[in-house]
């Protein structure tokens, strides 16, 4: 495969040993007249004040380890990112005033989002033909609309992958818990309900949960009663980890189905999730430290945002805001930008990526011009004995079409 050339360098760096714990080694010097191209606008917007911000914290370190690194290292495509960044508090008012801020004062080029407020300026950047690269993919938008792209598994396949779960346990029923502060959770619903009959599964229990809930024995009992033997907790990583706790304290220690950010580091020592965890990602799982694209990640990590990688929060966040931004690089240096880079170019870019997996970090990413972007394949994730394992390999699961 040809890489494009910022994510050649990133690998070439991890193959070499370039990158370690203390710094780094300039891989490729700024391109002739480097100095003279113009910085890239990037916006990112984030609800980390939240319900859920205990997930959504490490994203933006990890996005911003993602920016430090590329402007050491000359830029993409000779241009340095000048990024922006803001916290809508989980307010869509707040939301849209900062994404309006961002486009006619800070004249962005491409949003990356981790809002829980979409909607509230979706149609708005649609209409400016802003892109919005990454990095959450439970929000609806980004398998929805054309111009939303997303280095990994889309929200579209969630329901056929909790189901494929649930099988790969050995389970004929699960059930769900899902959270209560979000839309995104809400939206899920329904086809979380239908997709039983598809894979020949029952959804035997359904209960909504409140992050600031004292207690879930009750809903843990409800569950055990109905048969539940695998549950999908859709809901940030310390809510996953109170329930399985308060499950366990029951005496109920189903197969815990997560995904994405809703898993986390403390996971392994969780009662409840030590050994009983089978979780499926929308890149490479967090854990994996030992290929080229994860080594030079970590590195990174280390280097810019030092105590990220011992964070009790940890997740696969920061898998999905590193991969964003290297999904980012890969539409602009595809777009044949000029001087200044446009938001033109950048979705021309990205719209000619056909099978890419931005290095092994990604599952075959084809984006197609104006359609909406879906990815329905994803990685699994397991425990045992207290410890992430890859049980299932590497090898991308996809949803049946």
């Amino acid at each position: 495969m040809r890489y494009p050339k910022f994510l050649a360098r990133i690998l070439a760096t991890a193959l070499a040993g370039a990158l370690t714990a203390v710094g780094f080694v300039v891989v490729s010097a700024a391109p002739s007249g480097a100095a003279t191209k113009a910085p890239i606008p990037v916006g990112y917007i984030c609800s980390c004040t939240s319900p859920l911000g205990s997930s959504i914290l490490v994203n933006r370190a990890s996005y911003e380890a993602f920016v430090d690194y590329t402007n050491v290292h000359g830029g993409v495509d000779g241009h340095k990112i000048k990024l922006y960044v803001s916290d809508d508090a989980d307010n869509p008012s707040t939301s849209a005033a900062q994404v309006h801020t961002f486009v006619t004062q800070d004249h962005i080029v491409a949003l990356a989002s981790v809002s829980n407020s979409p909607q509230a300026w979706d149609t708005y950047l649609e209409g400016l033909h802003i892109p919005v690269v990454g990095t959450d993919g439970s929000a609806e938008d980004m398998f929805t609309q054309p111009d939303f792209f997303f280095p990994g598994q889309t929200d579209d396949s969630l329901p056929a992958a909790v189901a494929l779960a649930a099988k790969k346990a050995g389970d004929k029923t699960f059930g769900v818990f899902y959270c209560a502060e979000s839309p995104a959770c809400q939206e899920l619903l329904t086809p979380l309900k239908e997709v039983g009959s598809q894979y020949g599964i029952t959804l035997g229990y359904v209960a909504e949960i409140s992050a600031s809930a004292s207690s879930y024995a009750a809903q843990c009992l409800a569950a055990k009663q109905a048969g539940v033997k695998a549950l999908f907790i859709g809901d940030a990583v310390s809510v996953v980890e109170a329930v399985a706790t308060d499950c366990n304290q029951q005496g109920y220690d189903p197969t815990i189905i997560a995904s994405d950010g809703a898993v986390g580091e403390g996971f392994q020592k969780t009662p409840g999730l030590d050994n009983n965890l089978l979780a499926f990602e929308p890149q490479i799982p967090f854990n994996v430290t030992n290929t080229p694209g994860t080594k030079a990640m970590v590195s990174a990590f280390k280097k810019y945002e030092p105590g990220l990688t011992s964070n009790p929060n940890y997740n696969g966040e920061v898998v999905e805001a590193w991969t964003s931004g290297l999904l980012l690089a890969a539409g602009i240096e595809n777009g044949k930008p000029g001087p200044t880079i446009t938001s033109t170019e950048i979705v021309k870019g990205l719209d000619s990526l056909k099978g890419e997996t931005l290095g092994g970090m990604s599952p075959p990413l084809t984006y197609h011009a104006g359609k909406p972007n879906t990815t329905d394949c994803w990685f699994w994730m397991t425990t045992h004995n207290g410890k992430f394992t890859e049980k299932y390999g590497l090898t991308p699961a996809c949803a049946t079409k």
